[in-house]
């Protein structure tokens, strides 16, 4: 067994480093290989759109560290991903990563048997925001289930040492990433939360056409008042099995690449269109270039 952490932290020893290595040290000591991974050694560049990934089933030609980062990803049979939250959300260099998630969801084969967990460390309560149905969606994009979780606060780099009760579920998190590589059953131990999703485990929720339904994998939610407090009830949800969720992923990037398809029968009429915006001069402001 292969564990791999990716930490989304400048941070040697901060917080989110320090329970990533936890974590990693737990897993170590049930008999996993372990690896770190910061994220921001790497040189990621973002997406530029062109879909050639997708309609033409071709390698991406941004030079960078993306397909070193795919590899590493490729490798690994568990992945724990920590970040700190920076206004209300997740770091931007797993937002640059997770753009780029794209070119690899059409080799589907190469992301089975993995499991995931995530970690993330903000410095007060109030101010997670999205931070943890962003970390997720890095997983559900690419059908990965995830076993654990965790959000805890502390404000000085490494002052988490100091938390006993973050250490311990940070050890916890390592532990069971290798018992459900090791046993399946492991894999679909829910979440406990309050108004949390059964399937993601967030409480991301949305409002569609008057039913609510969570913001990640659409399960659906009842609503009910109960002594004053609001009480979701998801029913009885089975985790969809590892084929299903390839099936749906693989269903999403045919449907892009019909989009291909399609956009080619319309470009002449688009590129006629783009006429007017070609004619109309705008002045386009642009940064100062400074010798690096």
């Amino acid at each position: 067994m292969k564990i791999l952490g990716l930490v989304g932290s400048y941070r040697k020893f901060g917080n989110t480093d320090v329970l990533v290595r936890e974590a990693l040290m737990s897993a170590n000591e049930m008999g996993a290989d372990v690896e770190m991974l910061r994220l921001t050694d790497l040189d990621i560049k973002p997406c530029k759109g062109c879909m050639a990934c997708v309609f033409k089933n071709a390698d991406c030609k941004i030079e960078d560290d993306a397909n070193f980062f795919f590899s590493k990803l490729f490798e690994a049979d568990g992945i724990i991903l920590g970040s700190p939250i920076y206004i209300f959300g997740l770091v931007g260099m797993i937002k640059m990563i997770k753009d780029r998630f794209l070119q690899i969801s059409t080799k589907p084969e190469k992301l089975t048997n993995k499991v995931g967990a995530i970690i993330a460390v903000g410095g007060a309560p109030g101010a997670e925001g999205t931070i943890m149905p962003g970390l997720a969606s890095f997983f559900t994009f690419l059908g990965i289930p995830i076993v654990d979780q965790m959000l805890v606060y502390s404000h000085g780099p490494g002052e988490i040492l100091l938390h006993e009760d973050a250490m311990k579920k940070a050890n916890q998190i390592g532990r069971e990433l290798v018992e459900a590589l090791q046993d399946d059953e492991a894999k679909t131990k829910y979440i406990a939360g309050s108004g949390a999703c059964p399937i993601c485990h967030q409480n991301f929720l949305v409002l569609k056409d008057g039913v609510l339904e969570c913001g990640l994998c659409h399960t659906k939610a009842s609503p009910k008042i109960e002594k004053g407090k609001l009480i979701l009830e998801f029913g009885k949800t089975e985790l969809k099995k590892e084929e299903e969720i390839q099936e749906e992923i693989m269903e999403h990037i045919e449907n892009l690449s019909e989009t291909g398809v399609k956009y080619l029968k319309l470009k002449d009429e688009i590129d006629k269109r783009k006429g007017k915006y070609r004619n109309f001069t705008v002045k386009e402001t642009k940064p100062p270039k400074t010798e690096r």
